[in-house]
């Protein structure tokens, strides 16, 4: 059976209805090469073309993609209704409310918090998603969710949202890299050598490379990938790369001295930890009582801008 995100058949949808990559990315307010993604992953799950590319000229589908253009409308629509039903028994039950975050948040910085609102809220039904960041911004549009919290390097378009918190990344190598000990590391010089890389979901990659290029360290040469953060930790370990990645995910690596901590000259590598809610209706008080729980437990001393009635915690 083949693994197709409902995200992916709406772009492929997109570009065979509006002819082009540059249409679809207009249409659905998304960038093209992350059209382009989309595409792709379909066509390495389904292992076949669905699109021929043809340079200055519109995009025709190939057989197989005419005969996925069928099936997806139609799962389109039934995902639509079983959206839409979800929304209406969420909007019903006061008691219930659905958080939508990236995996990296789920399962290294909000577990310690929402245990703690778990056990200071017995009757709430709380619902956690773990999802990729294109995917907690749509459940958010759609009011599938009713909260996110997700890591990203600035504001979220389209959806209420404030800075709780800021996540310091770091670049970590085995103990025998030959970068590894010294006290100051200019970034150009980090760029020279390898790296292995997770192969983010989507959304999550751009956001990735736009941090490092900021630092100083754009197209740096990638030795090996892989779809599981402890496996890439594990190539790091045995020297095949260095590895960029949330400080709080190789705390027990760098303090057991499996993994050092490469020191680079610059300021360090942040994104924010953002809290948001669904615009498409006003929190209802589970939700609320859930945002000022992750507020107050990250501690944030002042939000970047003041919170209007439907940003209110209190």
């Amino acid at each position: 059976m083949l693994n197709l995100s409902v995200r992916s058949l709406e772009v492929f949808v997109a570009v065979a209805e509006s002819g082009s990559f540059v249409a679809a990315a207009d249409r659905l307010g998304i960038t093209q090469p992350s059209v382009s993604d989309h595409i792709r992953s379909l066509e390495a799950r389904s292992r076949t073309q669905l699109v021929e590319r043809r340079r200055g000229r519109a995009g025709l589908l190939t057989e197989a993609g005419l005969a996925l253009l069928a099936h997806a409308r139609a799962l389109l629509s039934h995902a639509s209704d079983l959206s839409d039903d979800l929304s209406r028994r969420s909007q019903s039950a006061s008691q219930q409310v659905v958080l939508a975050c990236q995996p990296a948040v789920a399962s290294l910085l909000l577990p310690p918090c929402l245990a703690g609102f778990a056990r200071d809220h017995p009757a709430a039904d709380l619902a956690t998603l773990a999802v990729d960041t294109d995917a907690v911004v749509q459940h958010l549009l759609k009011g599938t969710a009713d909260v996110g919290c997700l890591l990203a390097p600035e504001a979220l378009p389209s959806l209420p949202s404030n800075v709780i918190g800021h996540e310091t990344f770091v670049i970590v190598a085995a103990p025998t890299h030959p970068l590894a000990g010294r006290a100051a590391v200019p970034p150009c010089e980090v760029a020279r050598h390898q790296f292995v890389r997770a192969t983010h979901r989507l959304g999550f990659g751009p956001q990735m490379n736009a941090m490092l290029a900021s630092a100083g360290i754009a197209d740096a040469p990638v030795v090996a990938r892989a779809t599981e953060s402890a496996v890439v930790r594990a190539m790091a370990m045995a020297g095949v790369g260095m590895l960029c990645t949330l400080s709080r995910a190789v705390e027990r690596e760098v303090a057991s001295g499996l993994l050092t901590v490469i020191r680079m000259t610059g300021e360090p590598m942040q994104m924010e930890l953002r809290l948001a809610h669904t615009p498409s209706r006003r929190p209802g008080d589970m939700a609320l009582r859930l945002m000022r729980h992750v507020s107050a437990h990250f501690a944030t001393p002042s939000l970047e801008q003041a919170p209007s009635p439907a940003h209110e915690f209190r």
